[in-house]
């Protein structure tokens, strides 16, 4: 250790001076006497720290801090980490302000993670890792598989920023902003008056008024079926026959949203409104008089005659799955106005069930029609 004090000191005075040619002559003569030198090995991550290497920087400085039980060169080694850790801060910051100050970059607005193959989840993983700044593992838990996670909300620029960073892994992701799903409106649909060769309906609009409207099958890009709970109260009784009321789950309300793409409207179709007693029949009029009453035997004859003619378009089913998730953003479901029109009782009129559904459909169609547009741009 004693012969290499000499040559230390003239590396720190190359350092100092930026004369990093003169640093690396000096490095490789000190690698070819002492290449287990703790301070060797420190001024190796140093040199690459200089030349702006990072990542090398950063595996040096961290190679030290587990093997390495010299006081001052391990004190040098989280210094070396802190500065790196702060260079990228900063870039961060910069990029984010930078994405921010883009039009739309402060608006509010919410990141989707799309799902990864099972083979890709390992380096999937240690990518998201290193952008989160956590562990692979809580990493991973992170990734979905099969279905759409709704991951982040907040100011669109800095998901924007996020969705790159995340891209650079092949890690697939989109932001949308809170206005683009705001911005499409919905028709309720009361009754379908045809099927062939277009669906002709009948609905109300967000004001309340009566439209039909004609609609050429290959129009409609996308459908999404989902059920949302009705709850009841029950009343129960404990262990010591004290009397309390329980929510329990009395039924499910079926929804059917057929997605208009060229007329940016979604036509929604739900069994608690939809007046099967009107407008076209879905039964055949030799069944039994009180089937032709039941709800859920119309709508799945409706939902089965419905089938054949949306074969070219999409189908999402998956909205359990992802309402399990959002509940975990109240924040965000407190801004959506579900527009499901079900009877709630005063107690589950804050049910996260009504707005999740609502979000779900609108991402599905806002991120449609802003694929469909990059794939248009691409072409031209």
């Amino acid at each position: 250790m004693a012969q290499s004090v000499p040559i230390l000191k003239q590396i720190q005075v190359a350092l100092a001076a930026k004369d990093y040619g003169r640093m690396r002559q000096l490095l490789l003569q000190w690698q070819k006497v002492d290449p287990k030198n703790p301070w060797f090995r420190l001024y190796v991550a140093r040199w690459c720290e200089a030349t702006e290497q990072w990542q090398k920087a950063e595996k040096g400085y961290r190679r030290l801090l587990k093997g390495v039980s010299v006081p001052k060169v391990v004190t040098q080694a989280r210094q070396g980490l802190a500065r790196l850790e702060a260079r990228e801060l900063a870039l961060t910051q910069a990029a984010i302000a930078q994405e921010k100050a883009a039009p739309g970059g402060e608006a509010y607005g919410l990141m989707v993670l799309e799902p990864i193959s099972p083979k890709q989840k390992k380096t999937a993983a240690q990518h998201f890792a290193t952008v989160l700044r956590t562990d692979a593992y809580s990493a991973g838990l992170q990734l979905p598989l099969k279905s759409w996670r709704l991951f982040r909300t907040g100011a669109l620029g800095e998901l924007r920023f996020l969705k790159k960073a995340l891209t650079q892994g092949n890690i697939p992701s989109f932001c949308l902003s809170l206005a683009q799903l705001q911005n499409i409106p919905v028709i309720q649909v009361q009754t379908i008056e045809q099927l062939d060769p277009h669906l002709v309906f009948r609905g109300l609009d967000e004001t309340q008024q009566v439209v039909e409207y004609t609609v050429p099958w290959p129009e409609i890009s996308q459908w999404v079926t989902g059920m949302l709970p009705i709850f009841e109260e029950s009343l129960e009784k404990d262990g010591r026959g004290k009397s309390y009321y329980k929510t329990k789950i009395l039924d499910y309300a079926q929804f059917c949203d057929l997605h208009w793409g060229d007329r940016q409207l979604i036509l929604r179709l739900n069994d608690q409104h939809y007046q099967f007693q009107q407008g076209l029949s879905f039964l055949e009029a030799s069944q039994n008089p009180i089937e032709q009453l039941s709800n859920r035997r119309n709508w799945n004859q409706m939902q089965h005659r419905l089938a054949p003619h949306l074969t070219h378009g999409q189908q999402w089913s998956d909205f359990k799955s992802f309402a399990n998730n959002v509940r975990d953003f109240p924040e965000l479901l407190r801004k959506i106005q579900p527009q499901v029109n079900l009877f709630r009782q005063e107690a589950h009129q804050d049910t996260y069930w009504d707005p999740a559904w609502h979000l779900y459909s609108t991402i599905i169609f806002a991120h449609g029609a802003e694929t469909q547009s990059e794939a248009i741009a691409h072409k031209n």
